[in-house]
């Protein structure tokens, strides 16, 4: 394995889970015990826990936030969120494809937002097109698939048969069957591509700077906003709303949508998404993962994850996993190719002020490469105790020449800016929640 598959392989925590719950089954931190597995409501410790009451950030620190939850960030660093620059990425969220969380993405309710740096107005206009493109691409399909029906069937309707065919009722009565069937397709592919014309469209949501889409049963909004580019898509499907309720949705929450500048944290209940904010009641369901890095030591990713425990069906990773996988699992992939490396934990770890887990690796000698995980469990169905997690992993020039320049720092230092988080990551308090 050569160090960039290794490198991979060692920081890829669904591989670590896999051999945790599998060829490593025997070690008892991999598998929760039945008291951890038993579901329980919030105590008021544990609301007043996901508040942090007694923390007092320190005078020269910022804050800022995702979801429900504020963190702080030094002032003598930049923070930027990790987002696609110019141009929708595949509906993705990240530095990179290489330089991303697992998951990275937002989800409000059944509304997946991206946002996108970079931005001006030809920027929502492309995002537009991109979905009418697919429009044209499928009414093409369509073309396709009724020249072929009808070829076919015109091929048999022509097909030159001698007596034997003729006299053969059995053959004649196959052919005319097969006659009727690719017809019947080639007009009900018409059909489709009619409503699909008719059904697929621009369309105005009546906001400044801004273009929409209704695309089937898809709804899109594009906004432009400070210069970031902020799309919105929701989705239909089995459980979802009919489509007019669903309508009336998606504009009640773009008319709750507002921009917010680094480091500005609202003090009224909502959600907050990279260089935005959605106000509601403190009641929404949510979830997101998303990046972020600082701006001297652009190898080092740290992923941030939080939401609703049970909504919509997210279920989180467990942390007891994450994080025995992380340091025990990792460990002995490493040293069993020859790195030798430092492990951390699994150990107990305060989130705020509320007790997690952590495990991690790092290398003991040579260029600085590690990756770290901690976590804890949210309450299912509570706003103020969501899940929280946070995933440091570093790239180095040559695990990602294309994206990287400078190898990462030494791990104290990304060490010290993880648990910088860690420790002030807390629910936002407002007067809603």
């Amino acid at each position: 394995m050569d160090d960039r598959a290794f490198a991979l392989a060692w920081t890829d925590a669904s591989l670590a889970r896999w051999l945790c719950a599998g060829a490593l089954a025997g070690l008892a931190a991999c598998s929760p015990s039945e008291a951890q597995l038993q579901p329980r409501g919030p105590s008021p410790q544990d609301i007043a826990e996901a508040y942090h009451p007694t923390y007092v950030p320190a005078a020269d620190v910022r804050s800022e936030c995702l979801g429900r939850v504020v963190f702080e960030v030094g002032s003598k660093v930049e923070l930027a969120w990790g987002l696609p620059r110019g141009r929708s990425n595949e509906q993705i969220l990240g530095f990179s494809r290489l330089l991303r969380g697992a998951h990275d993405g937002i989800q409000i309710g059944n509304v997946a937002v991206v946002v996108i740096a970079g931005a001006n107005q030809k920027t929502i206009l492309d995002m537009q097109g991109s979905v009418d493109d697919d429009k044209h691409i499928a009414l093409q399909d369509f073309d396709e698939n009724i020249r072929g029906d009808l070829s076919v069937a015109q091929s048999l309707e022509k097909r030159t048969t001698g007596p034997q065919d003729i006299s053969d009722a059995e053959w004649q009565a196959y052919r005319q069957k097969n006659i009727a069937k690719f017809r019947a397709s080639a007009e009900e592919y018409k059909l489709r591509k009619q409503n699909l014309d008719k059904d697929w469209h621009p369309t105005d949501w009546g906001l400044p700077d801004s273009t929409g889409y209704i695309a089937g049963p898809t709804l899109y909004a594009f906004l432009l906003r400070g210069g970031y580019a902020f799309q919105f898509m929701s989705t239909g499907g089995e459980g979802e709303a009919p489509f007019e309720q669903r309508v009336v949705a998606f504009k009640d929450l773009l008319s709750r949508f507002e921009p917010r500048s680094l480091y500005q944290v609202p003090n009224k209940a909502g959600v907050c998404i990279p260089h935005g904010f959605i106000a509601d009641d403190g009641k929404g369901p949510f979830n997101a993962d998303v990046s972020f890095r600082y701006a001297d030591s652009p190898g080092v990713i740290y992923t941030l994850s939080t939401g609703i425990v049970g909504e919509r069906n997210d279920e989180p990773n467990d942390p007891l996993i994450e994080a025995t996988a992380r340091a025990t699992v990792s460990a002995v992939i490493g040293n069993s190719y020859g790195r030798k490396l430092k492990v951390l934990g699994p150990k107990s770890v305060k989130i705020g002020a509320r007790g997690g887990l952590l495990g991690g690796i790092s290398t003991a000698e040579g260029a600085p490469g590690y990756s770290v995980y901690a976590g804890v469990g949210g309450v299912p169905g509570s706003q103020v105790l969501p899940h929280i997690s946070l995933n440091m992993r570093s790239f180095d020039k040559q695990t990602a020449p294309d994206d990287v320049k400078v190898d990462p720092p030494p791990f104290e230092q990304s060490l010290q800016r993880f648990e910088q988080t860690l420790s002030s990551a807390r629910t936002r308090r407002t007067g809603s929640l």
